[in-house]
């Protein structure tokens, strides 16, 4: 079996349609079809069941799709091996982030590296927190960066420390500049919060329970960057790790209001890898740089 049969055929089985793979492989439809019929022939078995809801492997599919991907692991592996013979002139690193690391840390540590080392490419993932430990035990990522409220098994963790929320406004905010503040002093001011799928708000809202506190935001969203802009042009706060907007807060575009909180404002954040994989040299040294511009563990952040 040839490594771009297995390939198309993942992609077929990962997306359930012929047509979302071509897309998602900028391969024809026709070629990726024969290719599945050729393995068909050749394994002598039907490898999908083709129901309303799309293409489902069968039980031979699904044996097949398990040795696809650990072939193809394996083999972009040794392609990667290969092209390290040249050092750092050439790569890809695929990182998978919760998105409060992909609007500052991320792309200022992508942005250090690719300054020294311009032949290293990445691809970022923005997915949430429980779905970037997947695509990294997979191997569908090299790394992962996520927050977390529960140990993460499947995964060897390379950096864990915890990070503090923190109250975000305006320069002009009346709160700005101020001490130490409770977390019933942020109710006087329009809040603007994330959803309640996300581990900052299930922070929060445990924080506000454990003080009898009810907040009403006036603003929620599943991405943090649409709650900024109402920061910056109200009188609004946004609660949030300060790892998010450290450029921000640096170039005094926001202030950042620590808040006391009888519940508490912590979260875990993690690196990940891959268990018992050995990490491409462009990896690791990206690697190396990421977790050096994160907060010394033991610190409190």
């Amino acid at each position: 079996m040839q490594t771009s049969s297995l390939r198309y055929f993942l992609a077929v089985a990962r997306t359930g349609s012929i047509a979302a793979a071509s897309a998602q492989l900028n391969v024809a439809a026709s070629a990726i079809s024969r290719q599945i019929a050729n393995l068909e022939l050749e394994l002598g078995c039907v490898l999908f069941e083709r129901r309303p809801r799309g293409m489902v492997p069968s039980p031979a599919g699904e044996l097949l799709a398990q040795h696809a991907h650990q072939v193809l692991v394996r083999t972009d592996q040794v392609v990667t091996e290969i092209r390290e013979l040249q050092g750092l002139a050439r790569g890809l690193i695929r990182v998978a982030s919760s998105e409060g690391f992909a609007l500052d840390v991320l792309p200022n540590a992508v942005a250090e590296f690719h300054a020294r080392h311009p032949g290293i490419r990445f691809e970022l993932a923005i997915l949430p927190p429980a779905q970037v430990t997947q695509v990294v035990a997979a191997g569908d990522a090299d790394i992962g960066m996520t927050f977390t409220l529960a140990p993460t098994a499947p995964v060897q963790v390379i950096y864990d420390h915890q990070v503090e929320m923190i109250a975000l406004s305006a320069p002009d905010h009346p709160l700005a500049g101020t001490p130490v503040r409770r977390l019933a002093d942020l109710t006087a001011y329009p809040i603007a919060l994330p959803t309640r799928d996300t581990t900052a708000r299930r922070v929060f809202d445990a924080a506000c329970e454990a003080e009898g506190i009810t907040v009403e935001p006036v603003l929620t969203a599943n991405i943090l960057s649409a709650l900024l802009p109402f920061v910056r042009r109200s009188r609004g706060l946004a609660v949030m790790s300060a790892l998010s907007v450290q450029t921000p807060l640096r170039l005094g575009e926001l202030v950042s209001i620590p808040i006391r909180a009888h519940g508490g404002l912590m979260r875990g954040i993690q690196v990940q890898t891959m268990r018992e994989r050995r990490l491409p040299h462009a990896v690791q040294a990206f690697l190396r740089e990421l977790i050096a511009a994160l907060p010394p563990v033991g610190r409190k952040a």
